[in-house]
């Protein structure tokens, strides 16, 4: 990702956005890459050249809280409606009229809602880890909490009660190389690091306390570990936990109640896609095969692939190049036939 490729805009509600952008070739049409927690638009650094080098338009933003993007520590600026707009605002300055929209883990969350706001605005939708999160006015936390314990037997959402309480984040930037370690393991046949640490009470807060050390996988290299701190320590954690916090504190569910019922999923034209991490303990792919075959998408055409890695399949050299064909298959093949293109 060439850095003279970043640029930054003012937005309509006067935050400054950071965000890798090339222009589309060829009548290919742009993609927008929306990360999630704790990543920038660099996550995306071995995917974005695939599609770049094809002659795809490229939007990647940093996500509001994060590197070269302002950083509200108020939770409510990250209402989803507001996300949402934050990303049409980069599509207007740049003069992309529709985009086809890829998100992972909560760049999924806002993805989806893309799809309920702005369907006008994306020709078709891919989750990765996370899959479409359906809107629910009706939404609690302790209902969110249990919707897991029942699908997958515990609570795959343990760590947000320490993400939101006071003083997570300072603890997470003194002891953020414990922090890295626990949430890049070496990938393995069990996922059980990760199931360990973040399903358990109490679990990652003790890690850093302890002062937590592992090996970490080939993709963190010396200059990555270096670049991951440097871009917390001066950005922080209190930003970027926002995310946690408006779910924690039921600030979803104004946002959700907003969105009318014809607009609760993407028009059944809309393709989609799910890409599942089958190593995955926390983003657990029966949560997203359970949702993606549901009854809310029973009339769409939904594409589901499952690669064999964990949580950071953009990042892992033997998920990443599999994670890249699949999508460029699926938008050669199904999204670019859909409205009528071919790449």
């Amino acid at each position: 990702m060439d850095p003279s490729s970043y640029k930054d805009v003012v937005n309509t509600r006067g935050f400054k956005y950071h965000y890798y952008h090339v222009p589309a070739r060829d009548q290919h049409p742009t993609i927008v890459f929306v990360h999630g927690f704790p990543n920038t638009s660099r996550d995306w650094r071995r995917v974005i050249p695939f599609f770049e080098q094809k002659g795809y338009g490229i939007i990647a933003p940093d996500m509001l809280g994060y590197r070269g993007t302002d950083k509200p520590t108020d939770y409510n600026a990250y209402q989803f409606s507001l996300l949402t707009k934050d990303i049409v605002d980069i599509l207007d300055v740049e003069g992309v009229k529709q985009a086809v929209a890829v998100g992972h883990d909560w760049g999924a969350f806002i993805v989806s809602r893309l799809a309920n706001f702005y369907p006008e605005r994306f020709l078709a939708y891919a989750t990765l880890c996370v899959p479409y999160v359906l809107p629910d006015p009706n939404y609690t936390y302790e209902g969110y909490v249990k919707k897991f314990e029942d699908l997958l037997g515990f609570n795959a959402i343990e760590y947000w009660d320490f993400f939101t309480q006071e003083g997570a984040a300072k603890l997470m930037e003194d002891k953020i190389e414990s922090f890295m370690c626990t949430l890049f393991p070496i990938p393995d046949r069990s996922s059980g690091e990760r199931k360990k640490t973040f399903t358990v009470k109490n679990a990652v807060q003790l890690a850093l306390q302890n002062n937590y050390r592992s090996p970490l996988p080939e993709y963190m290299t010396e200059t990555e570990q270096q670049h991951f701190i440097e871009t917390f320590r001066k950005g922080g954690f209190a930003a970027p936990l926002s995310y946690y916090k408006i779910m924690v504190n039921e600030g979803r569910r104004g946002d959700d109640a907003a969105i009318p019922e014809e607009r609760r999923v993407p028009p059944v034209s809309t393709p989609l896609f799910f890409g599942a991490a089958l190593r995955d303990s926390i983003c657990h792919p029966d949560w997203g095969r359970t949702e993606m075959r549901g009854e809310a998408f029973k009339d769409h055409n939904v594409t589901i692939r499952e690669f064999d890695g964990n949580h950071w399949i953009l990042l892992d050299a033997d998920t990443v190049g599999e994670v890249n064909r699949e999508l460029g298959i699926w938008i050669e093949n199904v999204v670019l036939p859909s409205v009528g293109g071919s790449a």
